[in-house]
């Protein structure tokens, strides 16, 4: 079983303000990785907000984020957690942290990661405090990628649909918010 633990915004710069109605948490820096993120937290999955803070670590990493923060690759990804799709995928394991399975996709895929870890592990992913949203949303129902190549699996709680690139998170008891 796979369910959508979090959205990748890549960015080419920290990001200027919440999407309106929400709250960025403080984030983090991922050491070994070159990156930075806030996040817009909810119980059971998160929009994570990516930039890179460290060029040299992003390369020797080999993650590829540098080209889809500059918008020279498809600008979104997706976090599972859950069994391992079918596919080419590549374990990958985060200084200091989890080990993903890497879909080796194309760069007009989205960026696909699935979490290998524990239940116990995964309830530990929850980002907490969750702050509360002044819009009221309460949770991510589903998320629409257009622009994208689709992948060669469904991916739960996501839709990639063809059209300009732009990431839609349609919220619980909140309506939506578009990133592009």
């Amino acid at each position: 079983m796979t369910e959508l633990d979090h959205l990748i915004v890549f960015l080419p710069g920290p990001p200027e303000s919440a999407p309106p109605g929400l709250e960025l948490g403080a984030g983090m820096r991922h050491d070994g990785q070159g990156t930075r993120n806030r996040r817009i937290g909810f119980a059971a999955a998160f929009v994570e907000l990516l930039w890179i803070d460290e060029p040299d670590a992003e390369r020797a990493s080999g993650l590829g984020f540098a080209a889809r923060c500059a918008r020279q690759a498809y600008p979104f990804g997706v976090v599972l957690r859950g069994t391992r799709p079918p596919g080419a995928f590549r374990d990958y394991t985060v200084p200091g942290g989890p080990t993903l399975a890497l879909h080796d996709g194309t760069s007009e895929m989205p960026f696909l990661g699935v979490l290998l870890m524990s239940d116990d592990e995964l309830a530990a992913r929850v980002p907490r405090p969750l702050p509360a949203h002044p819009n009221g949303a309460t949770g991510i129902d589903d998320v629409v990628l257009s622009g994208a190549e689709p992948p060669p699996f469904g991916l739960p709680g996501v839709t990639v649909t063809p059209g300009p690139t732009a990431a839609c998170v349609r919220l619980t008891g909140a309506g939506e918010v578009e990133f592009r």
